[in-house]
């Protein structure tokens, strides 16, 4: 077979294709099996966008050190540094929103490639929701491609389509409903949102569940899953000041 090339946008959006085919011959039956793979697949997608914009500033950026211009086996930027050089150097802007999506994606497909990994339908359906419409934005808007138009028009893409709009009419929903103040609210460590509802001790966007624990040094609420210590009782603020303190040898 002759050897095949893949550009960086055609690379993208093979694997966006490669995460409908998950969906699409799963309709029924999602297993946290699915989500994985559709998960690591967007991640992909993301960060070979990052790379195409990259490209379009100029081809040396896309490699993590630019004086090997124009070696093709040199490393390429790690998507952190590929965010960090498209906000300094291409001037582009990432929302809350993006900020947000692309924390968690990063932090599931952390979850995923290191960890023990779980997942429900409601907590992926915000997940991969959240990842492609980031996705479909930063593709139109960023990389000039036609995406978010095959997503409404293609029927092969139905199905991922569902997973976006649900995103973003339930964010829409959810914050609406909270507009009010009346419900106290912190961070959801999953999805990112203000949407952690502190005396139900879940996420009414996402679902996530978790206790919420009293911070024995400021008795301030904070979630276990926000800390590194969770044996410290303390809250991330606390512990980082307890860490500072215990390196300096001072107290706080």
């Amino acid at each position: 077979m002759a050897t095949q090339k893949f550009t960086l946008v055609e690379n993208a959006l093979d694997s966006l294709e490669h995460a409908i085919l998950h969906l699409n011959d799963m309709p029924k039956a999602l297993t946290a099996g699915t989500f994985k793979r559709i998960i690591l697949d967007l991640s992909h997608v993301a960060e070979l966008l990052f790379k195409e914009r990259l490209r379009q500033v100029h081809p040396a950026f896309v490699l993590a050190d630019v004086d090997k211009y124009p070696s093709m086996t040199a490393h390429t930027v790690t998507a952190a540094d590929a965010l960090k050089r498209l906000q300094r150097i291409g001037s582009v802007e990432f929302n809350d929103s993006d900020q947000s999506a692309l924390k968690t994606i990063r932090e599931k497909r952390n979850e995923i490639e290191h960890y023990a990994f779980s997942i429900d339908e409601a907590e992926a359906k915000v997940v991969i929701g959240s990842v492609l419409a980031f996705i479909f934005r930063f593709a139109t808007d960023e990389v000039g491609l036609d995406w978010a138009d095959r997503r409404i028009n293609d029927p092969a893409w139905k199905r991922l389509n569902q997973f976006a709009e649900f995103y973003e009419i339930e964010k829409a929903r959810v914050l609406a409903a909270l507009e009010d103040g009346e419900i106290p609210i912190m961070e959801c460590p999953l999805c990112s949102n203000e949407t952690f509802d502190m005396e139900a001790e879940v996420c009414v966007l996402c679902g996530h569940r978790e206790p919420v624990l009293e911070c024995k040094a400021c008795k301030a609420d904070y979630l276990y899953s926000k800390v590194e210590y969770e044996d410290a009782g303390l809250c991330p603020k606390c512990e980082w000041k307890d860490g500072y303190a215990t390196a300096h040898c001072e107290k706080y």
